[in-house]
């Protein structure tokens, strides 16, 4: 799940309710909302690799988002992008 938050001191508050138990233990990956998405990010002393640029995207999106997305996109793009009848 991907939710933003605000940092104010010391401590990070969700800016949308949580289905979580309390005490429960999750992992946090922070990724600053502030930072332009044309600015590609820097690894090691250069820019990304077009590898490391699909596998940061990839990684980006919950594991089970990719079991909505549609399995006959390009059979059907006209009805996923216009709304025509599937074929």
């Amino acid at each position: 799940m991907n939710v933003k938050a605000r940092y104010a001191n010391g401590v990070l508050t969700p800016l949308e309710p949580l289905d979580l138990d309390e005490g429960k233990e999750v992992m946090l990956s922070i990724e600053d909302t502030e930072t332009p998405v044309h600015d590609a990010p820097c690894v090691g002393n250069g820019p990304e690799s077009i590898v490391q640029l699909f596998e940061r995207l990839r990684s980006s999106v919950p594991p089970d988002a990719w079991d909505d997305l549609p399995t006959d996109l390009a059979k059907n793009k006209k009805h996923y992008l216009y709304g025509h009848p599937k074929e």
